[in-house]
């Protein structure tokens, strides 16, 4: 096996044309040069040198070694580089997950900054609800998740990141909307549009109505928060969603909150790791920026 600290300093000498130019260059002694050359020849058993006064000549062996040693050096540098490139964000790639409305309302625009910040790391983003997106945390798919549900396990970290509240929505011709005041009692039986089972979004709203003893009356399940936003505007029903998810829908009157006075519905949303996965820079730096 060739040892590449002696094969530097033979390149050295090709390079440089003379013992003494490649001392120079290495900042050592011309006689360690010397030693290191001759212990070279020793080892692949044959000369790669012939020494003139004026400097040296490469035999054919010595310029085949060279060719080889260039390439291994530029090789060396370009590893070099990389891992620079990582440790400077230039290169890298982050997986994120959440839960439908943090991915599809809030994630965007920090992802839009994280973007412009450090272009060259390569963004992943899976979109599932919140029983989805922990498996996949799990799975060890994902660097980091967002949920808005809640999770019980000892193998992940679960740490605060926002507050949403949760609001009950109508289409501004439903005759609960033309009503000043409601009260949960008010929506006893009513007809309800609900996300599916795994949702934090049906699970928060089941909590809250069950804790009140009001029965809902669903009518339809819908996987995403767009498809019931719709379903509502259309007059099927009401649902209960949070409102960073209606807000151009207010702004437009397509949609209302309907004012019950005696419910508030406040969630955690909760960042998610898994334990065992490493903090890499990229990662780092998007935890610092969330």
């Amino acid at each position: 096996m060739l040892n590449l600290h002696l094969v530097r300093i033979f390149t050295a000498v090709a390079t440089q044309g003379s013992f003494t130019g490649a001392a120079e260059a290495l900042h050592i002694s011309q006689s360690a040069v010397s030693r290191a050359v001759r212990e070279l020849e020793r080892q692949v058993g044959m000369a790669l040198v012939e020494r003139h006064s004026r400097g040296v000549i490469l035999t054919e062996a010595g310029k085949q070694l060279v060719m080889h040693a260039r390439r291994i050096f530029a090789l060396e540098r370009l590893a070099e580089l990389s891992l620079e490139e990582l440790q400077t964000l230039q290169k890298g790639h982050l997986a994120i997950g959440a839960s439908t409305t943090i991915g599809i309302y809030m994630l965007p625009l920090l992802l839009a900054a994280y973007h412009r910040r450090y272009p060259g790391i390569e963004l992943f983003l899976d979109i599932g609800n919140t029983q989805q997106i922990v498996e996949h945390v799990l799975d060890h798919r994902l660097d980091v998740a967002y949920i808005e549900g809640s999770v019980d396990r000892n193998d992940l970290m679960l740490t605060p990141w926002r507050e949403d509240e949760l609001v009950v929505i109508a289409a501004p011709e439903h005759p609960l909307a033309q009503r000043s005041s409601l009260t949960v009692r008010d929506l006893h039986m009513a007809p309800f549009i609900i996300r599916e089972v795994g949702s934090g979004t049906r699970e928060m709203m089941e909590q809250a109505f069950a804790r009140y003893g009001v029965a809902i009356q669903v009518i339809m399940e819908l996987g995403s928060t767009e498809a019931i936003k719709q379903a509502v505007a259309a007059q099927l029903g009401i649902s209960v969603v949070s409102r960073f998810t209606i807000q151009l829908e207010l702004e437009t009157r397509r949609l209302v909150v309907l004012p019950v006075t005696d419910l508030m519905i406040r969630r955690p949303l909760t960042c998610v790791r898994h334990l065992d996965r490493p903090v890499s820079r990229a990662l780092d730096a998007w935890l610092r920026m969330a």
